[in-house]
């Protein structure tokens, strides 16, 4: 099974903000084994958007599109596909009345600009919206001398696009992918961290590898991924198990070498990976953070149900923050200053102990891009961690950007606490640029 993808946005085309939802889409179409070959950003204009449309019909037989459901006048998506298909609005009264049910729940009426969300297509199947008010929807093209294809419209806001995508599109492309048995894929996706891709590479070495057989390296600021794929085309059952046998050699021998950096697998992501280690063991996490100004704490909340197993945090971006909120000595900000190992362990115990945790973390640095000395340059970050053996911290040195500061930051944080609680020895003193990527 094919897919196509495109994100409709003027504000994704000119760059304001990330494509995340196209990588998200396409690592779910990916993980049930279809193959994503096309990928496409339109902005808010209805004959862009026809000709990508033309274009994704030609090299797929599924095109998933995000954005442009909104009730604003640049929300042009639904309309777009209506003249695209030659259907016409019609209203969906159920679809109206749970809307007005909500807003009565928010002590609002719904407004006419909203209740227009209630038009849908004539002919496209609906797919309900369980957090907003814009609908998902399912078209099928059909043209003389070309074979069928499934269009699947959701909205851009990200949780809302999730929200349909779990309920009602991955479970019908994955009956679809296996009702075509076409070339069969198996993936497996394992979870590496605190080692650098290069690293990684020369520690596994050379496998032996089959024509059907693969071994990707998917770096990012969390650690790299490492994802097994095995493809035949044929889906029988014999196959199959070949194909399973593949992929489980491939797992063994990458164990074998460089299993104290695999701390997971599967689809999840590695913060998911740690909020699942922490509720198995009955654990808390809270944080204290400079220079992240709370992403750290963000990227933490992102994962549903987190208040199980996350308490809290303190962002204590000046010295009077960190010692009146965490109990930072101010001898000690004066013996070593603010970015220091020792300032790390002080904001790690003292969030733990303010939030009573099992973990703690606590970040400080100089993201930039001003601020730097010789001694400590922009990029320089302590991130101590607090827990069941005490507490320690580690010396990274990032880059002189900003944003990928932070971010590297954060990732370091989790990846530092994810080898902590798998029991993997640390040292006091270690340069990022040696080992994230």
């Amino acid at each position: 099974m094919k897919i196509a993808i495109i994100t409709i946005g003027d504000e994704i085309l000119i760059g304001q903000i990330e494509n995340r939802n196209a990588t998200w889409i396409a690592q779910q179409c990916t993980e049930i084994g279809a193959s994503v070959v096309h990928q496409t950003v339109v902005g808010d204009d209805s004959e862009s958007l026809k000709r990508e449309l033309d274009v994704a019909r030609s090299r797929a037989g599924v095109i998933i599109t995000t954005g442009g459901l909104g009730p604003t006048h640049d929300d042009i998506t639904k309309q777009t596909l209506v003249d695209y298909v030659g259907d016409e609005l019609t209203l969906n009264q159920s679809w109206l009345d749970l809307l007005k049910q909500r807003s009565t729940q928010r002590g609002r009426e719904l407004s006419a600009r909203n209740a227009e969300q209630a038009m849908v297509p004539r002919t496209a199947t609906v797919l309900p919206n369980p957090i907003g008010t814009a609908l998902g929807l399912l078209f099928t093209f059909s043209a003389p001398g070309l074979p069928a294809c499934k269009c699947y419209s959701l909205p851009g806001v990200p949780s809302e696009m999730k929200a349909i995508m779990e309920r009602h599109v991955i479970p019908s492309l994955r009956e679809q992918h296996m009702a075509e048995k076409a070339a069969s894929k198996i993936y497996l996706t394992l979870h590496t961290t605190g080692i650098e891709e290069s690293a990684l590479a020369d520690l596994i070495g050379d496998i032996p590898l089959t024509g059907a057989t693969t071994l990707a390296y998917l770096p990012s600021y969390f650690g790299v991924r490492l994802r097994i794929g095995a493809v035949d085309d044929s889906a029988t059952s014999r196959i199959k198990g070949t194909m399973n046998r593949e992929i489980n050699r491939i797992h063994h021998i990458i164990l074998e070498r460089a299993g104290r950096y695999v701390v997971g697998e599967g689809p999840s992501t590695l913060v998911e990976i740690l909020a699942d280690r922490l509720k198995e063991n009955g654990e808390t996490l809270s944080v204290a953070e400079s220079c992240t100004g709370g992403l750290l704490g963000e990227t933490l909340t992102e994962v549903q149900g987190s208040s199980e197993w996350f308490m809290g945090g303190i962002i204590s971006y000046s010295n009077d923050a960190k010692m009146n909120l965490l109990g930072v000595e101010q001898s000690v900000l004066d013996a070593y200053g603010a970015v220091s190992q020792e300032v790390a362990i002080q904001m790690c115990t003292g969030v733990q102990r303010q939030f009573n945790t099992t973990w703690s973390i606590g970040i400080t640095g100089v993201a930039g891009p001003a601020g730097g000395t010789e001694e400590k340059p922009v990029g320089t970050v302590w991130i101590g961690i607090a827990g069941k053996r005490g507490a320690f911290a580690k010396h990274f040195l990032f880059g002189t950007e900003r944003r990928v500061n932070r971010e590297r930051s954060v990732g370091a944080a989790v990846s530092m606490l994810l080898l902590e609680l798998s029991r993997i020895p640390h040292t006091q003193q270690h340069n990022a640029s040696n080992s994230l990527t």
